[in-house]
């Protein structure tokens, strides 16, 4: 038979019982809390270690962004020197061929 019982003793304080159904149950509940526990810390350090993976790749991601940056902002950083070498050159293009042209004018006379 099942038997729960609680007495206060005669020193004041409450004394509690449980029959043998009543401890399977009580510990059939606290193996349950006790697995439920454990199911939400495996699949919460599961999806911390999703983020983490996350985190990693896009870690990554950035640093080759930066790198990628770091290379734009040197290639630009010539620009104006670029600039600078085509007026030259245009320069020198149109003096070339002034001067083909006149060259090209002076056999047409003789």
């Amino acid at each position: 038979m099942t038997e729960m019982d609680l007495d206060q003793q005669d020193n004041g304080h409450w004394h509690f019982r449980l029959g043998p159904v009543e401890k399977y149950i009580v510990t059939g509940a606290a193996v349950l809390l006790f697995l439920s526990w454990g199911w939400i810390f495996d699949s919460t350090m599961g999806r911390f270690d999703n983020q983490q993976k996350t985190l990693d790749g896009m870690t990554t991601q950035i640093a080759v962004l930066n790198s990628q940056i770091t290379t734009l902002t040197q290639q630009l950083a010539d620009v104006p020197g670029l600039t600078r070498q085509m007026a030259e050159l245009k320069v020198q293009v149109d003096r070339n061929s002034a001067d083909i042209h006149d060259l090209q004018a002076t056999r047409k006379l003789r």
